[in-house]
């Protein structure tokens, strides 16, 4: 299997040498590597954009869907009934080991174990662009960019005074997903208004091993609104104001293999922020201050659970449960842009991040009655201050670097500081090789720190990340190769311990993590009617405790493949054949009812789209076409074949 896939790998690369003229301008400009305006040519770090036109033809697919097209990402529960927890892993490492950002503010919640953001509350339909970020990034965003980072750039107003958008679409599941929109500026005003309601009836989110038990739907019912308005008080000075909302609440089952038709989960997301920014010719002073809240909810209010059902003197299931997790984030984050010249730049910041939380749980089982200690937001709460700052130093004889370090004092575990190592070197104008020598850090939760498992000892998770690389561009700065070998060592992992002896549990920092792959992508044009984006990925490590060596990556494929075709057969009609293939995994821990490790599996997909009089967009999408069987995680359903349809108007 390992030999047919590197083989598929050479393929890609061979398909790339025989590509002709692309069909758009892949050196675009990023803001997320180094927090100042920038070509991709001129970094050696690895970004990929996700732009307006390719998430126009993702129409109907969740942002963790869109994610996973790319290399190096794998996100468990993208395919899993709606609603399903969503666990992102990039390039292998963790979940709370990515940092998710809306418009350059961190996307946390300290209700979760691990820190992270709920990702089924982010809306494409609301986003204007993404970048992803590789490898550390601490120095310069700070805790959890362990592994990288994904930036989420929202829609802002446009140049008409008013313009409406609506979008409809149905399909599989009845699955009905509704969007309106505004959009405008008037002189120095502009604003973006949208609201998105997504409901689906769903399928089963346990799997009915026996196949007769009749599961119920676990569908979803989701409302989001984002809103942004922006000033130009004087051709230095501007002022933005964003709020993004979501409240989604969907059905849920006792657990894998094991049906329930009364729990639910409701989840509801309030992101807030301010921007001011000041520009002049060489120096750019940036202030941003944004509120996070968040709160879930959690209830089953009955005694109809499907594995008491099958077997009533069973005890380990909960027949009644109710949870609640609040949490709340502030950042206050003031950083400046400086040119001293045309080829030095430097960066410089101070940020302010504050978290609390307010967590209960009550459940009922055959045990009897259980009440968790709960966690007060007047105790549990932590904060850190941090200064950074980085030199750029771009096209010096062809040579680039970027150099910084970042210090960062806890109140609870005290002082840590990362740095940066990035230098480049552009062999020509259109090939550069680069080197990346980082490291990163992740706090400790404030469940980790406050729950009844807590420790307030705990050290925040280190780690140090290697790359190095090679990138080349067409001479018209359109086709794009990147092949990227990387490693990451991460020490002092936070591991959930019970003692043998006085089986009291708590956290504990021990581990450690050593993580490597390589990544090959390309992007490229088959004349003038299509273009064909292609990546490969490998991944592999071990964790280390007490000098014991384990495999670890559990759910983690080795290797991946994505493989799309853009094609415009005739004017105004697009055709996008797709490829997935997912290789072998390791199962979980407690994962059951199938082979370790877990088979490999593919997908087939084909989304087709008209445009009509350059004002109205007919779209179907059809996911799964082969009809594969398969799991991302045993005992837990994955998307048969569906499709969906409809329509979008801009006017």
């Amino acid at each position: 299997m390992k030999k047919r896939i590197l083989a598929l790998a050479a393929v890609i690369v061979y398909g790339t040498v025989q590509a002709q003229q692309p069909a758009k301008d892949l050196d675009e400009v990023i803001v997320t590597a180094s927090r100042t305006e920038q070509k991709q040519s001129q970094t050696g770090k690895v970004v990929i954009v996700i732009d307006q036109a390719t998430l126009q033809n993702n129409q109907g697919k969740s942002f963790t869907e869109i994610l996973n097209q790319y290399a190096g990402i794998f996100t468990v529960g993208a395919n899993n009934a709606p609603g399903s927890n969503q666990e992102l892993y990039l390039r292998g490492a963790a979940t709370g080991n990515t940092l998710i950002l809306m418009d350059g503010v961190p996307l946390q919640d300290p209700s979760f174990i691990t820190n992270v953001y709920d990702l089924n509350n982010i809306n494409p339909e609301h986003i204007e662009r993404i970048e992803i970020l590789k490898g550390a990034q601490s120095t310069l965003w700070g805790s959890s960019a362990v592994a990288g980072v994904v930036n989420i750039i929202t829609k802002k107003g446009g140049k008409k005074k008013i313009t409406p958008t609506v979008k409809a679409a149905y399909g599989t599941y009845n699955t009905l997903n509704l969007s309106a929109g505004l959009n405008g500026a008037i002189d120095k005003f502009s604003y973006n208004l949208a609201y998105n309601r997504l409901t689906t009836d769903g399928f089963s989110a346990a799997h009915d091993s026996i196949g007769n038990q009749n599961f119920d739907k676990d569908g979803l019912r989701q409302n989001s609104f984002n809103a942004q308005v922006g000033y130009q008080f004087s051709g230095s000075l501007s002022a933005n104001v964003t709020s993004n909302f979501s409240d989604y609440t969907a059905d849920a089952d006792a657990g894998a293999y094991v049906d329930d038709n009364d729990a639910t989960a409701n989840s509801r997301n309030f992101v807030n922020s301010i921007r001011v920014d000041y520009k002049r010719q060489r120096t750019q002073i940036h202030l941003i201050q944004s509120i996070i809240n968040s709160k879930r909810k959690y209830t089953d209010d009955s005694l109809d659970v499907g594995g008491l059902r099958l077997n009533p003197e069973a005890s380990f299931y909960t027949i009644w449960s109710d949870a609640d997790y609040t949490g709340r984030s502030y950042v206050t984050d003031l950083y400046a842009n400086h040119s001293f010249s045309r080829q030095v730049a430097a960066v410089f910041g101070l940020q302010y991040n504050h978290q609390k939380t307010t967590q209960s749980y009550k459940s009922i089982s055959n045990y009897g009655p259980y009440d968790a200690l709960p966690v007060s937001g007047d105790s549990a709460r932590a904060n850190y201050f941090a200064a950074y700052g980085s030199f750029l130093l771009t096209d010096l004889n062809g040579f680039n670097v970027e150099l910084g370090g970042r210090f960062n004092r806890h109140n609870i575990y005290g002082n840590n500081a990362t740095f940066t190592f990035n230098p480049s070197y552009n062999v020509n104008e259109l090939t550069k090789v680069f080197v990346n020598i980082s490291s990163g850090f992740n706090v400790p939760s404030l469940y980790q720190l406050y729950s009844e498992s807590g420790n307030r000892q705990l050290k925040p998770e280190k780690s140090m990340n290697y790359e190095i690389g090679l990138q080349s561009f067409t001479n018209d700065n359109k086709n794009s190769f990147r092949l990227v070998a990387f490693k990451r060592d991460i020490k002092d992992l936070i591991v959930y311990y019970t003692d043998p002896e006085t089986f009291r549990s708590m956290y504990i920092n021990r581990d450690e993590q050593k993580d490597y792959g390589f990544e090959i992508e390309s992007d490229v044009a088959l004349s003038r009617w299509g273009q064909w984006r292609t990546n490969f990925t490998y991944i592999n490590g071990e964790g280390i405790s007490n000098d014991v060596k384990t495999r670890n990556l559990f759910r983690r494929p080795e290797f991946t493949v994505n493989s799309a075709l853009t094609i415009n057969p005739a004017e105004n009609l697009l055709l996008i054949p797709s490829f997935r293939f997912i290789g072998e995994r390791m199962a979980g821990p407690y994962d059951v009812g199938g082979p370790d490790p877990m088979p490999h599996y593919y997908l087939l997909n084909f989304y087709a789209s008209y445009l009509v009089k350059k004002k109205a967009k007919l779209f179907v999408d059809f996911r799964n076409i082969t009809n594969q069987k398969y799991f991302d995680v045993y005992g837990y359903n994955s998307r048969a074949f569906n499709m969906n349809a409809g329509v979008s108007v801009s006017l």
